[in-house]
């Protein structure tokens, strides 16, 4: 998936991306600026702390800017160079020199020169100028890494903007397994205080890495050392695992991922050099498995949800099979038979430690779309996705459910079934962009309705038909029971 859609960029809004750390900040600012030009955006590039000339190349348009002066930002000028190409870098004029490995000062070549970035309030004017222009993406480089795989803040940097909307923090999974120590890392002391670990000769591990990402950055945790690193209230922490190009740190950027969803952390697995085809392999975070179970089963003439099928209640099976898809948690729906339904689930609930929650639905008389809207308003902030399904198809295996999970971490905001071609409203995947649509849907279709408006967008896993088959009367259970499907 384009990193622009990993992010959720909102097209009608002004997003401002600050990406800090190492291991491919700048191959992800040119390739974010990229796809936002491709996509018919007016962008803005610059960093706060200095950027190679060289570097610089990858913008068609450059504008030097003097940070000293009032005027700071020829706005006339920037509204010419986006005109014309649609992204333009800005940046402040060069000292002329620049640093060795060792920190001597040695005069730079003219691509190995490096010019100033942008102190943050200059890039909070340019945000707030941004409407006028037209711009709805400015993209910002917030520190340096001397192109190691990982690093630590300093004092110094990152240097983060206020009106920074979405932070990124990157780092290198080529880095795993070399020693805490240069010339593999960059500021290795600060590295190995952060993760406490005394001996240069450690080496980085997959846990080391999550906490590398986020640690310096969450507001949960105890203040940030410095000023410059604390996040603005309300952006988003999304950081980047990159590098993922082959099996080996696929699998290692999974696990990483897979421990920060479990901290309700979000995290994108990518290779966003030039040569990838794919800028996100994969996104993670925290996920929701809905199951719908408020109904009163009128044409069954008996509580559904309590039909025991191979040896459990149908409402059992259904939320047992949720927990196991991958999802973080489960929510159960109840309505009709709400305290015979809670009453099944007991075990399984004591059994998935907090992970099986049951919520009531008072308007479950209003069919399946009151249940959607109750559900909804469970759900936690920090959900990324929920899946919905059904409670009266025993025969749904769990492994579709791993399925649609997994269409989702590819890049797909809405997956579902389908049999012959036909997609089915249940089970499906539905991203957090359609939270909104979702806690407005009425009558008895629920998600359904919200797939059929977006069938465009819509990626549908060919299911048999015999799995999806749901039981309303009396007539389908004994068909199920004697084994017709």
């Amino acid at each position: 998936m384009q990193l622009h859609h990993a992010l959720r960029l909102p097209p009608d809004e002004l997003s401002v991306v600050t990406l800090v750390g190492a291991g491919g900040k700048t191959s992800a600012l040119f390739r974010l600026a990229d796809e936002a030009v491709a996509a018919g955006r007016r962008v803005v590039t610059t960093t706060t702390t200095h950027i190679f000339a060289s570097q610089a190349e990858q913008a068609q348009a450059r504008l030097e800017v003097r940070p000293d002066r009032a005027d700071a930002v020829d706005w006339a000028a920037l509204e010419a160079q986006l005109a014309r190409h649609g992204h333009c870098l800005i940046w402040s004029p060069s000292n002329g020199r620049t640093a060795e490995a060792g920190g001597k000062p040695a005069t730079a070549s003219p691509t190995r020169s490096k010019r100033q970035g942008l102190p943050p309030e200059v890039v909070d004017a340019l945000a707030a100028r941004a409407g006028d222009l037209g711009i709805s993406l400015i993209a910002i480089e917030g520190d340096g890494s001397r192109r190691r795989p990982v690093k630590a803040p300093a004092s110094h940097e990152p240097v983060i903007p206020d009106c920074t909307t979405h932070l990124v923090p990157v780092a290198g999974l080529d880095g795993l397994g070399l020693p805490l120590d240069a010339p593999y890392v960059h500021r290795p002391e600060q590295v190995r205080a952060l993760l406490q670990e005394d001996d240069a000769s450690t080496r980085l591990t997959a846990g080391m890495l999550g906490r590398l990402l986020v640690e310096p950055y969450a507001r949960e945790e105890k203040e940030p050392p410095h000023v410059s690193q604390r996040p603005p209230a309300g952006a988003r922490l999304i950081p980047l695992l990159n590098k993922a190009d082959s099996a080996p740190r696929l699998a290692a950027a999974r696990l990483i991922a897979q421990r920060l969803a479990a901290q309700n952390q979000p995290a994108l697995i990518g290779a966003v050099g030039t040569e990838s085809r794919t800028a996100v392999r994969e996104r993670w975070g925290a996920t929701t498995a809905i199951v719908l179970a408020g109904g009163e089963s009128r044409r069954m003439g008996q509580p559904k949800q309590l039909l025991r099928w191979q040896g459990e209640p149908l409402v059992t099976r259904a939320a047992r099979i949720a927990l196991e898809s991958g999802a973080s948690e489960t929510v159960v729906v109840t309505g009709a038979v709400a305290e015979q339904v809670e009453a099944a689930l007991a075990p399984l609930r004591e059994a998935g430690r907090g992970r099986l929650l049951v919520v009531f639905n008072p308007n479950w008389q209003d069919g399946q779309a009151g249940s959607v809207r109750a559900a909804m308003e469970a759900l936690p902030a920090e959900c990324e996705a929920a899946l919905f399904l059904p409670v009266d198809q025993p025969r749904l295996p769990g492994a579709l459910l791993r399925r649609l999970w997994q269409t989702w971490r590819g890049g797909s905001d809405l997956a579902a079934v389908a049999v012959a071609g036909a997609v089915r409203g249940a089970p499906a995947v539905f991203d957090r962009r359609y939270f909104g649509q979702l806690r407005q849907v009425q009558g008895d279709r629920g998600g359904g309705m919200l797939l059929r408006r977006h069938a465009e967008e819509v990626s549908a896993i060919e299911t048999p038909g015999e799995w999806l088959a749901d039981v309303d009367t009396p007539e389908d259970w004994r068909t199920a029971v004697d084994g017709g499907w």
